[in-house]
């Protein structure tokens, strides 16, 4: 048997195998001697680390993005960020010689649009060619025009639904939020 063994011991088997038990042993030991604090900030992407690996209190408040958020997977949230919601709104009366009037509800300060609409006193008067919100989100505009040509116009009535944005804690003073939309 020993006779047998030696004639298949040859140089490059004894390598061979030693490089095998070599780079085996290596990755064990990688594995059970490499901590996190062994690891350069920014170093692993995300496909690397296992789902459900990393525990909520590991991961640094108000670190995660809506990216890195499935929305769907959301309980308990509510509008705690919507501190206070008002309306604000502005009347206007339509010229009768068919011009057309723009009129805007303005949010007041420290609060943004997230909503609005337009009326008319009288429909059959007036049409209304657009509503949205102003260029800075900071209140609802309106267009309409009065084909109605005897005495005053119909009015229109512009109205802006406006929520003070709370900025996240430690937010920079020159940080400008505005709600999505």
């Amino acid at each position: 048997m020993i006779a047998r063994l030696r004639r298949s011991l040859s140089f490059s088997n004894v390598i061979a195998c030693l490089a095998l038990f070599v780079a085996l042993g290596g990755s064990v030991y990688a594995a059970g001697k490499i901590s996190g604090k062994q690891i350069r900030p920014r170093s692993l992407p995300g496909n690397r680390i296992k789902p459900k690996s990393i525990q909520p209190n590991r991961i640094k408040p108000n670190s995660l993005s809506g990216r890195q958020i499935n929305e769907k997977t959301l309980t308990g949230v509510s509008a705690a960020a919507l501190a206070e919601v008002q309306y604000q709104a502005t009347t206007t009366t339509l010229p009768s010689d068919g011009r057309r009037v723009s009129a805007t509800a303005n949010c007041p300060p420290d609060t943004y649009v997230i909503g609005g609409g337009v009326t008319l006193s009288n429909e059959n008067q007036a049409n209304v060619n657009g509503s949205g919100p102003s260029a800075l989100r900071t209140g609802w505009t309106a267009t309409a025009y009065s084909y109605w040509w005897f005495g005053p116009g119909p009015t229109m009535t512009v109205t802006a639904i406006c929520v003070v944005v709370e900025k996240p804690r430690g937010a920079a003073n020159n940080v400008h939020y505005e709600p999505a939309g």
